[in-house]
């Protein structure tokens, strides 16, 4: 009788240990190679929220090296996507395109990565792709709130009201919370010129959990344009009170001044809307800076500076901080973190930074100039101050405003002859520099 090939191998006991043996090889290869897919997935997800964003593309490449042998579909698709997310944040967009398609074309049944290559399409103006990616992710997921909220987004950019209106609705009928929707609706309305539907959407948002300032804001310029000036004024001011550096409720304002008669309000009011005006792009240039580079302290510094200018302390305050948390030792950051308290009138905090400054920039005269400022106005520990105030002059002995607060010092301490000498070189100094 003949014994069949599989037969003998099965008897064959040496053989059974070799299959055996090689079999093991391969299950430890694979549990390795999962392993690390595992440790480089993860690696790059805590990259990216760090904002080390090349470093998290580099560990979602060797991802997928190592997944493309194993032929991991599903997981080579949200490779793909984790790096074309990164490089949207990075701003990236072509490039974020590139990888969104190829996570498209791993596994095409994914609302989220047709939502996704939507914005980033729209980012780019290209708002045919974005409406067709939109549409896609709709079709696949039409319980989903975003990609409603999406498409009617690009309709209202091309002016397609009709459309976008349809959208926003079918993004509230899934969600009624969406207050983005309501947004959209009401600025629909307010271009159509259709005052009372924008009325009645602007009222709901300002009913919401939100902050309300945009119901707010679209409220007075349906009272504007209504003549309700009052009215209007008031829902201004109640958008600033909100935000205070809201850019166009400072420019509806003024105007609303202006026809009311109350000049002056106007004239200053319309002076800072060009503060804001001026410091909108800087603000958002510093944004993403901070987007792609968390760690920088700069950033921080940089944005807190713009925020001073635009009179928003808190947020000043909030960024310095951050700024010295990431590095201490800038005597800069401390400085200006005591110029913001001081702007704020938190005068004892700011007499504490620009210590905190003048610890690491002894130099720092504007530093030692500012802690006598603050003693004299609490009219507190004038001895310091008039330490302070002698050194910024002597360290930069040609600046007439040092001058004036050695002055203010002396006459504070009733050294009446001292304080006439300061006052005669600050007019000095300021006689020369008009020259």
């Amino acid at each position: 009788m003949q014994i069949s090939l599989l037969q003998h191998l099965m008897n064959n006991q040496y053989v059974i240990s070799i299959l055996a043996v090689f079999i093991f090889i391969i299950s430890v290869e694979n549990f390795a190679n999962a392993e690390h897919i595992n440790e480089h997935y993860q690696r790059g997800i805590e990259y990216r929220k760090a904002g080390q964003f090349q470093n998290a593309i580099t560990s979602f490449e060797k991802v997928i090296n190592i997944t493309k042998s194993d032929v991991d579909i599903n997981l080579l698709a949200d490779t793909h996507y984790q790096i074309a997310s990164t490089l949207h944040r990075m701003e990236e967009y072509n490039k974020a395109i590139i990888q969104y398609q190829q996570a498209i074309s791993l596994n095409s049944n994914s609302y989220i990565y047709h939502n996704a290559i939507g914005i980033t399409h729209s980012e780019l103006k290209q708002y045919k792709s974005a409406i067709e990616a939109f549409k896609k992710a709709i079709e696949l997921s039409p319980k989903t709130t975003q990609p409603h909220y999406n498409l009617g987004l690009v309709y209202l950019k091309q002016g397609v009201f009709s459309l976008a209106e349809t959208a926003f609705k079918n993004a509230l009928a899934v969600n009624s919370n969406w207050t983005d929707a309501y947004i959209g609706l009401g600025e629909i309305y307010l271009k159509q010129g259709n005052l009372d539907k924008a009325e009645n959407v602007y009222l709901k948002l300002t009913d919401t959990k939100s902050n309300g300032s945009s119901g707010w804001s679209g409220l007075g310029q349906v009272y504007a344009k209504q003549m309700r000036y009052e009215q209007a004024k008031n829902a201004f001011n109640k958008v600033i009170n909100i935000e205070s550096d809201n850019t166009q409720a400072h420019y509806h304002l003024a105007q609303l001044y202006n026809k009311l008669g109350e000049k002056e309000l106007a004239a200053s009011t319309m002076a800072f809307f060009k503060v804001l005006r001026q410091t909108d792009p800087l603000l958002e240039k510093a944004k993403k800076w901070i987007k792609i580079h968390p760690n920088d302290p700069r950033g921080y510094n940089n944005i807190g500076i713009i925020y001073l200018m635009r009179k928003r302390f808190d947020k000043a305050i909030e960024n310095y901080r951050h700024a010295i948390s990431l590095s201490p030792k800038l005597a800069t950051t401390h400085y200006n973190l005591g110029h913001a308290y001081h702007k704020h009138g938190k005068l004892n905090l700011a007499i504490k930074a620009y210590q905190n400054a003048i610890s690491y920039d002894g130099k720092l005269a504007i530093a030692h100039n500012n802690i006598a400022v603050c003693y004299a106005d609490l009219d507190q520990k004038l001895e310091k101050a008039l330490i302070h105030a002698k050194t910024a002059t002597n360290l930069v002995p040609n600046d007439a405003n040092y001058w004036d607060t050695l002055a203010t010092v002396y006459t504070h301490l009733g050294l009446d002859s001292q304080a006439k000498k300061a006052l005669q070189k600050k007019n000095i100094l300021l006689s020369q520099s008009n020259k």
